[in-house]
């Protein structure tokens, strides 16, 4: 084979050989989450993070579910139902506002709420528990309590 033929083939196999590599590296990347795609531009974490700043996950928390639920339950003895809805995420409480209209069943609703909640499980942002009715030996039933981590990380009530 003449010489130049052979230069030529050894530089085209480097090339598909290079190329190769970088795009199994690439794919490695992809695969580890170091780099990922969002609206057809390709980031890296760090890259990430400069733009978007830090998600809730993130985000330590200040208290726990355990708590916002006790001062949910005491400040509904209390009847302080503002106080309530102020431990519930923002777009939840005009529905639970409206809910607590009713006097006859906002009585019975906060007369079924035990002392403490059994965790079920709990994610970065998000976490569900339920409770079981005391006050009626009928209804065995589980009745959730979600939760949710704002942006500031304090945990509010999404469902109860």
């Amino acid at each position: 084979m003449k010489k130049p033929i052979k230069v030529l083939l050894i530089i085209l196999a480097a090339v598909f050989f290079g190329g190769a590599g970088y795009l199994f590296y690439i794919q490695y990347k992809i695969n580890r989450g170091d780099l990922f795609e969002y609206e057809g531009v390709w980031y890296t974490k760090e890259q990430a993070r400069e733009l978007f700043g830090p998600q809730y996950y993130e985000v330590e928390s200040k208290n726990t579910p355990e708590e916002v639920y006790v001062a949910f339950r005491e400040a509904l003895l209390r009847n302080d139902k503002e106080g309530a809805l102020l431990l519930m995420r923002e777009d939840k409480r005009e529905e639970y506002r409206n809910a607590f209209e009713n006097k006859e069943k906002f009585d019975n609703w906060v007369k079924r709420f035990p002392e403490s909640i059994i965790k079920d499980h709990v994610y970065s942002n998000n976490a569900s528990y339920h409770y079981l009715n005391d006050a009626d030996a009928n209804d065995r039933e589980a009745h959730p309590t979600l939760f949710e981590k704002n942006k500031m990380g304090y945990w509010e009530i999404y469902g109860i």
